[in-house]
């Protein structure tokens, strides 16, 4: 009993946490409206989040405003690791891209620097033009708080500092997000299935590589020791985003132990059936291929 009462708590603690805050009380919502009436050029994401907020006009019976965490890790149905006490934490803990808010795709988490507690807010269609979020300060409501704005509108009527987008919410993601910028219009690797590399599987790698970890080589996907360097970089960094004991090999394409032991552990979910023992074989590389392989399919 007294176990269960132990989880309880701990999950009650979970859904008050990821608020945001300092935006002010008693902020009525701005008279002008989004234009979103065309709705063939709406996403799944907003529609499910237009569904979302109908659903759930109120947080728990009160307002949504100053949880705006709450609501991004609410509708995503993110785990638990990604929980955060605030929105700034939040960012903090998300990897930012280095693109205007212009070239968000749908799916991308917009963050600002306002008060103690930041804010944050999901990008419904691409481009920062209909973000989601919770706060008083909107251009269009759906409930107690609950709404969309611009990122230029929120910026304007908050005073907040942009800081820019991620992906990633603390290392989780919206499945069905757009393309990040710079893909190169590969295609899909299907490395994440079989754990085989192959020349897309590579390419991705090198073009990931080149936009986060400082990779100069060629795009062609020919792997050589650069790139196995920076593959393990992008293995190392999803592995860190699942969970610990964390591995340095995110930062210096070197692994070890730790990271072994944590590839056969994530590679659990990837059909990986053998003992974890931070001893590579056969069935550890291929569980190391899926990995990255569903990172980089991710990445743009």
């Amino acid at each position: 009993m007294h176990t269960k009462r132990k989880m309880w708590l701990f999950a009650l603690l979970f859904v008050g946490l990821s608020a945001c805050g300092g935006e002010g009380e008693g902020v009525t919502d701005a008279p002008e409206s989004l234009d979103t009436s065309t709705a063939e050029l709406n996403t799944a994401i907003y529609n499910r989040a237009r569904n979302y907020a109908a659903a759930h006009p109120t947080r728990d019976g009160g307002t949504w405003d100053q949880w705006c965490g709450s609501l991004m890790w609410r509708f995503g149905q993110f785990p638990e690791s990604s929980a955060r006490p605030s929105a700034i934490e939040a960012y903090h803990a998300s990897t930012r891209q280095p693109y205007a808010a212009s070239q968000a795709p749908a799916g991308a988490f917009h963050w600002w620097d306002i008060g103690s507690f930041g804010h944050v807010g999901l990008d419904l269609n691409g481009g920062g033009t209909t973000v989601f979020m919770a706060t008083r300060k909107l251009a269009e409501s759906w409930g107690n708080a609950i709404g969309i704005n611009s990122v230029s509108g929120y910026s304007a009527q908050s005073g907040a500092r942009y800081l820019g987008w991620s992906l990633d919410y603390a290392g989780s993601v919206i499945p069905d997000h757009g393309p990040l910028p710079g893909g190169g219009g590969l295609p899909r690797t299907s490395t994440e299935d079989d754990g085989i590399p192959g020349p897309i599987y590579y390419k991705r790698i090198q073009t990931v590589g080149r936009r986060d970890f400082g990779y100069t080589g060629p795009i062609d996907g020919v792997t050589g020791p650069n790139t196995e360097k920076i593959r393990v970089r992008i293995t190392a960094r999803e592995l860190n985003r699942r969970g610990g004991p964390r591995t340095s090999a995110q930062e210096d394409g070197i692994p070890g132990a730790i990271y072994w032991q944590r590839v056969q552990t994530v590679g659990r979910g990837f059909g990986y059936t053998g003992p974890i023992d931070g001893i590579p074989g056969p069935n550890t590389y291929k569980a190391e291929h899926r990995i990255c392989g569903y990172a980089v399919n991710r990445a743009f």
